[in-house]
């Protein structure tokens, strides 16, 4: 044979056989690849429960006043001399605040206090006479009426007495007048005039505020306040701390700048706040929308604004495997979300450890507990 030849047919037999031994190993590596699955992966998971509404805490913002703010005056006029009290400082009752001058207001009194007592003099002297006076007509030594005009002299001087007493207490009332003094338990909370300047009567000095009893005024939408009851007690966050506060009063006129109604609220007396902080009123408010409660570590982001969650499905050979699923938020309180989308009620998602998994991986869920309950125990549920 052709040595030639003999070479040739010997380099096809090699190339089939290299060719047919690539072949079954690439088949037998296929077969050994597509044969074997990881298996289930343990993650933590939670019923999602549909239901038809939900309870969501609505909040309004509103401020905190004093259960009593005014501004203070004098009756008279003057010139302001003193102003004792300043901003922040607590008062009591009769507590002198401001002084205006004296001088005429004293002179004034001064004087009318020498005429009253000058008349009191001359009515006693009159009124004696009238005696002496009287005693002579018995004796026979005075007529009749020498008496009557004795008698009518010290009437007269009464009179005159009586009308300069009312003039001396006038004099003495306009003096005190003349020194502002609190009208109650009070912080000042401004000064709003100067010493040295004309003050006319009603001219406001100060301004203040009750020491004690504060109040939050709120305003809410019509509708909420409906549903508000005077009498009742709602919870207000304070400075991030919640209080209880009784419901005193709502207004009957709507705001036509804010369109809300103006609630009163009277805060406990261990509530400590300042004039002019805020408060929030939370209420508790039903939505009619249907979905379920889910862990906030159940969601996956999306694109457009939307999540998605694992939730666990069984597939044609009844294995338990991962699959996602598009959501609504619609309300996110703490560490939980209310969501809505397309999912059954009663199905099993994913609640935790969401990165560890992708969609079609085979998963043996375990039930968290703890989760359950705080899904299934959130207000409005």
């Amino acid at each position: 044979m052709n040595p030639n030849l003999l070479k040739s047919l010997w380099a096809v037999a090699l190339a089939v056989g290299l060719t047919l031994g690539g072949t079954a190993l690439i088949k037998a590596n296929k077969v050994t690849t597509t044969s074997v699955e990881r298996a289930p992966m343990p993650v933590a998971a939670i019923l999602y429960r549909q239901q038809p509404t939900f309870t969501r805490d609505a909040s309004y913002l509103g401020v905190i006043r004093a259960g009593s703010d005014s501004v203070v005056g004098f009756e008279v006029a003057g010139v302001l001399t003193s102003l004792t009290a300043t901003e922040g400082m607590r008062v009591s009752p009769g507590d002198v605040l401001a002084q205006l001058g004296t001088d005429r207001r004293q002179a004034r009194l001064d004087a009318a206090a020498a005429a009253y007592q000058r008349v009191v003099a001359e009515r006693a002297q009159a009124e004696a006479r009238a005696e002496r006076i009287a005693q002579l007509v018995e004796d026979g030594s005075a007529s009749e009426q020498d008496y009557d005009d004795a008698r009518f002299a010290a009437q007269a001087l009464a009179a005159a007495e009586n009308t300069a007493a009312a003039q001396r207490q006038s004099a003495q009332l306009e003096l005190e007048k003349s020194t502002l003094r609190a009208p109650y338990e009070a912080v000042v909370a401004e000064r709003l005039a100067q010493t040295g300047t004309v003050v006319a009567p009603g001219t406001p000095v100060l301004r203040l505020v009750t020491a004690v009893g504060r109040e939050a005024h709120v305003g809410v939408p019509a509708d909420v306040a409906r549903r508000l009851v005077s009498g009742n007690t709602y919870p207000l966050l304070l400075q991030g701390e919640q209080v209880t506060a009784e419901l005193r009063s709502i207004r009957d006129d709507l705001d036509p700048n804010t369109l809300t109604v103006g609630a009163v609220f009277d805060l406990p007396a261990t509530a400590s706040v300042a004039v002019g902080e805020s408060a929030v009123l939370q209420i508790a408010e039903t939505v009619n929308s249907a979905g379920g409660w889910l862990p906030i570590s159940a969601l996956l982001e999306a694109p457009r604004g939307l999540w998605d969650v694992l939730t666990i499905t069984a597939d044609a050979q009844g294995r338990q495997r991962a699959r996602r699923e598009s959501v609504e938020i619609l309300y996110a309180r703490g560490n939980e979300v209310f969501v809505r989308g397309t999912l059954p009620s009663e199905v099993a998602v994913v609640a935790a450890g969401l990165q560890r998994i992708s969609p079609g991986d085979l998963v043996e869920p375990v039930f968290d507990s703890a989760m359950a309950n705080t899904a299934t125990a959130a207000p409005g549920s």
